[in-house]
C-alpha cells in the first residue's frame, strides 16, 4: 500500500483541476543505503572491538583508547553509536517523511559526534574511541544525512477538465483522463465537485406511468 503512488487534486482560478502524481522518493534510498553500512560496520567491528569503558567511569572525559578496523579506530561504544545510528535510518527507510526525519537527527548525531572528537583529540565524551578515519567517517556520514534530509519527492502535476469546464452535461459520461467521478464516489458516499449537485440528487429518468384500464361492464352470457 505504502508503494502506491498517491493521487492529490487541487483546483485552479481557470476551472480545471490540477492532479498531483507523486511518485518515488528521493531520500528512502540514501538513508537504506547508509543504514545498511553503518550497522553492517558496527557489527563487523564489534566482532573486533567488544570493549565498553565504564559509562560511570569515562563520562564525559577520559582517555579511551580502542582497535583498529580497517584503519579505524573503534571500541565497544563506537560500534554501538554506528549500529544505534545505521538502525534508526533502516526504521526511517519506510516512509518519505519519516527517511527525511531521520536522516536529519542522525546527521545532526554524527556531525556532533565527529565535532567533539575533534575537540577531545581521541574520543566522544570519553565513551568512543576514535582516530583520524573515525572522525572523517562520522563527518562525511553526517554531512551526507543532512543532504539527504532536503531531498524531494518526486512528482508530477497534469490538468484534467472538470465536467463544467468540458461541457459535459449531468447525464454525459466522464471523459477520458478525468477523475471527477472517481473523487465523488471516494469512500462510497457522493460528494459535490465545484457546484455540481451531488450524485445522488440528480434527476433520473422517471418511467412512463401505464395508462388506466377502463372499468369493465358486467357480462352479458346468452341464455
Amino acid at each position: 500500500m505504502m508503494l502506491r503512488r498517491r493521487r492529490n487534486a487541487i483546483d485552479d482560478d481557470r476551472g480545471r483541476d490540477v492532479v498531483v502524481d507523486y511518485g518515488p522518493s528521493l531520500a528512502k534510498g540514501p538513508a537504506m543505503i547508509a543504514g545498511a553500512i553503518l550497522v553492517a560496520f558496527g557489527l563487523c567491528a564489534l566482532l573486533k572491538n567488544n570493549d565498553f569503558p565504564s559509562f560511570s567511569a569515562s563520562f564525559p572525559n577520559a582517555d579511551v583508547h580502542g582497535t583498529n578496523f580497517l584503519g579505524i579506530e573503534v571500541n565497544g561504544w563506537t560500534c554501538f553509536f554506528s549500529i544505534t545510528a545505521g538502525a534508526l535510518l533502516l526504521f526511517g527507510a519506510a516512509q518519505h517523511h519519516l527517511a527525511k526525519l531521520m536522516s536529519l537527527l542522525v546527521g545532526l548525531a554524527l556531525v556532533a559526534c565527529a565535532v567533539i572528537a575533534v575537540i577531545d583529540g581521541h574520543d566522544v565524551l570519553g565513551l568512543a574511541a576514535t582516530n583520524g578515519w573515525t572522525k572523517l567517517g562520522f563527518a562525511v556520514a553526517g554531512v551526507a544525512m543532512l543532504l539527504n534530509a532536503l531531498m524531494p519527492r518526486v512528482q508530477r502535476r497534469r490538468e484534467v477538465a472538470t465536467g463544467a469546464a468540458a461541457g459535459t452535461g449531468a447525464g454525459a459520461a466522464p471523459v477520458a483522463g478525468d477523475t471527477t467521478a472517481t473523487r465523488r464516489r471516494r469512500f462510497g458516499r457522493p460528494g459535490r465537485v465545484r457546484g455540481d449537485a451531488p450524485v445522488a440528487d440528480r434527476a433520473q429518468p422517471r418511467a412512463t406511468a401505464a395508462p388506466e384500464e377502463a372499468p369493465r361492464g358486467p357480462r352479458h352470457h346468452p341464455v
